[in-house]
């Protein structure tokens, strides 16, 4: 449509509006005083805590009211389980990530279901940073279709942080630059054991 022609203006505003309600709003901080953490999440997310543990559920529209209802299994689910650990505690390695995960992200405890690709072993500091992405299958009794996630594992002296970013595989690419800005913003301020 020719910019002179008469209803381009509010082409143009329907436009605007119809991407900016795809994207979301002012990000919220939380911030875990107790276990030295903080990450953002889409303020149109609904949160539920439990110890240790902190999950933003979104609707992969980020639609506050669908958020608001949705299970988590079929939502956008981001999620921080953290733990103190003991200075003794027994080094944690790649093995030990790769026999996490399948259970840790899936919920499947057949690690050959689960496709991990991308692994990426990391030193940061004293923190070891492990991150993969993972194919979660099918689960057809549940009527729950294939999930993707990406995963970061931050191991620090004291503490161990797992951080997950997991979707319906089919909002996978809906989803991918919250996820993406969830696992960037993860903050720890643990630098020695407890």
């Amino acid at each position: 449509m020719p910019a002179n022609t008469p209803g381009h203006g509010w082409l143009v505003v329907a436009m605007l509006c119809a991407m900016s309600a795809t994207v979301s709003a002012k990000p919220r901080l939380v911030d875990n005083a107790e276990l030295k953490y903080s990450v953002t999440v889409p303020s149109e997310c609904r949160s539920e805590e439990g110890p240790g543990t902190f999950e933003a559920i979104c609707a992969p529209d980020f639609d506050e009211a669908k958020s608001a209802e949705m299970a988590a299994a079929s939502a956008l689910l981001l999620e921080v389980d953290a733990e103190v650990i003991p200075a003794d505690a027994k080094p944690y390695g790649e093995a030990e990530f790769r026999q996490d995960v399948p259970e840790a992200v899936c919920g499947e405890s057949d690690a050959g279901k689960v496709k991990l690709a991308d692994v990426v072993v990391a030193k940061e500091g004293s923190a070891s940073i492990l991150t993969a992405d993972v194919a979660c299958p099918e689960i057809k009794f549940l009527g729950l279709p294939e999930r993707r996630a990406r995963v970061r594992y931050v191991i620090q002296p004291g503490y161990r942080y797992r951080l997950m970013a997991r979707s319906l595989a089919s909002d996978a690419g809906a989803v991918k630059a919250a996820a993406d800005g969830f696992l960037a913003s993860f903050k720890s301020r643990a630098e020695k054991t407890p």
